[in-house]
């Protein structure tokens, strides 16, 4: 557009007359909201507990599936929050990362190194995994896996650990106290929408999650039909990502100082939904377990 600009003093004196070109930009522009460091150093939680211990496994580089990228780099940086915010100690932390973490790798972590870190009814476990989960549909409840590196996702049951197994493993070493954090999910895609099977087609579970034990609160990712994506801004899987965050105080809705089961949910619940939506995806956290019960606390 072309505007003619005349100033007029308050005596009437006019200026000369002016003309202005203007281009007008009807372009949109996105303002993306950038994402927070994880910062686990800053916080300041549980004091360190002899009678705590931690399992964090993270796989990103599968030898028979594909990846699940920032798997391992999930496991890297949970482990620092297993020590700050949950107060276990180094030496009762074990991590394993991709070619560490095979099925015999998996298996000899639960049956040689945490029966002899397990109390009975005394010591309170945590247990990360990030990585691929599967379910067997060939079996008559679609029974859910966890995949570890090596695992070939067309032989589940040769390659791979079920959660029942690995409820079944834990529980016989009678633990106080178990809470576990499962960032993958059970359809058959990938945090990059590659199929893992064969078949190349997703899997639509009709049934529900396999029953967890009393004495267990478990977290997951999604539910039993959605993926488990990734953040690519933040590096990390989005329930990874923000269930950090949550524990360095954001889900703490009340400002007490402490985070129930409950909080962490609802904070998991608004974050992780509304980033898988901008992914054009649906990725909705839940909660097995009591919604009251103290999870940290902090000063």
């Amino acid at each position: 557009e072309t505007v003619k600009i005349i100033a007029t003093d308050q005596w009437g004196n006019r200026s000369k007359e002016k003309i202005v070109k203007i281009k007008i930009d009807n372009s949109s522009k996105s303002i993306v909201k950038k994402l927070e460091k994880l910062e686990p150093n800053k916080i300041n939680y549980n004091q360190i507990g002899s009678d705590k211990v931690a399992i964090v496994i993270g796989i990103e580089k599968y030898d028979k599936a594909p990846q699940a990228t920032y798997a391992a780099d999930d496991a890297k940086f949970f482990h620092e929050y297993a020590r700050l915010a949950f107060g276990v100690p180094k030496e009762n932390i074990k991590l394993l990362t991709d070619e560490k973490a095979s099925r015999i790798d998996t298996l000899a972590l639960l049956k040689k190194w945490l029966p002899a870190k397990i109390n009975k009814n005394r010591t309170e476990l945590i247990i990360f995994f990030a990585g691929h989960g599967l379910a067997n549909t060939d079996s008559e409840n679609n029974e859910l896996y966890i995949l570890p590196q090596n695992s070939d996702p067309d032989m589940l049951e040769e390659s791979a650990i079920s959660r029942s197994k690995f409820f079944k493993l834990i529980l016989n070493l009678e633990p106080k106290k178990v809470t576990m954090f499962i960032d993958a999910c059970y359809s058959g895609v990938s945090r990059d929408e590659e199929t893992l099977l064969a078949s190349a087609r997703p899997i639509k579970l009709a049934t529900e999650e396999d029953e967890v034990p009393e004495m267990f609160t478990v977290f997951s990712a999604s539910s039993l039909n959605e993926i488990s994506s990734g953040l690519k801004e933040a590096k990390h899987g989005i329930f990874s990502y923000f269930l950090m965050k949550g524990l360095e105080g954001k889900a703490d809705s009340n400002k007490d100082k402490k985070i129930t089961n409950g909080e962490l949910l609802s904070y998991l619940k608004q974050n992780v939904s509304i980033k898988a939506a901008e992914l054009g995806r649906k990725q909705n956290p839940s909660l097995s377990g009591n919604p009251d019960e103290i999870l940290i606390t902090y000063r």
